[in-house]
């Protein structure tokens, strides 16, 4: 697949989401995978195969358990229902405290689609700031997941090395920014500031 196919291949929306009793906003994904759906939940809950597509985890994966990614977010599992559901927060250091579902949902025998929903407090300006920061995150994670599902080769230092990456995260950010405008999150000026700001987080010179 070229770099727009990965692009076209993810279904992008943002929704309103109560976050710890407050106003928030999601960045809400979705890609079908050729796997079925007891696989694709194997992959994303078990700390071995995490590590190998994503980052090591350590912690409880499961109900009432914590969880640490290396480096990055930690927080605990709310939900954990075998093989559709896994619902948890999302604590990285500096950020208020966000929330994280993932829905699987099985397209006959063989493929699955995956609804990962990253709800973070805040509206207006922080909703399209926190919307521009995790939907881009999540991109060349989803892709990463698909080559890991298809047995593909990975090199996750492709992702922030080659000048294809660099340009699959400028589609990403305009593909999230078109998005907060069509849900008119807030003003169109507020978003492309947003979107400039995150493009220059995410490629630095």
């Amino acid at each position: 697949m070229s770099i727009n196919d990965w692009i076209a291949a993810t279904t992008r929306d943002v929704r309103p989401r109560s976050v710890s009793g407050g106003a928030g906003y999601a960045a809400v994904v979705r890609r079908t995978y050729d796997a079925s759906v007891e696989e694709v939940w194997d992959a994303i809950t078990s700390p071995e195969r995490i590590e190998r597509w994503f980052l090591p985890v350590s912690g409880d994966l499961e109900k009432g358990g914590r969880f640490q990614l290396e480096g990055h977010a930690g927080g605990e599992i709310l939900e954990c229902d075998r093989p559709s559901r896994l619902h948890l927060t999302w604590v990285a250091e500096g950020h208020p405290a966000q929330e994280l579902v993932v829905t699987l949902t099985p397209e006959g025998d063989a493929r699955t689609t995956l609804e990962l929903e990253h709800a973070g407090p805040g509206e207006g300006d922080d909703a399209v700031a926190h919307v521009l920061a995790v939907g881009v995150g999540w991109d060349p994670a989803l892709v990463g997941f698909g080559q890991y599902l298809a047995g593909e080769p990975m090199d996750k230092q492709w992702w922030f090395e080659s000048e294809e990456a660099m340009e699959f995260t400028r589609l990403s950010v305009h593909a999230w920014a078109a998005t907060l405008g069509e849900r008119q999150v807030a003003p169109s000026a507020a978003v492309a500031r947003a979107a400039e700001e995150t493009l220059k987080f995410y490629t630095p010179e």
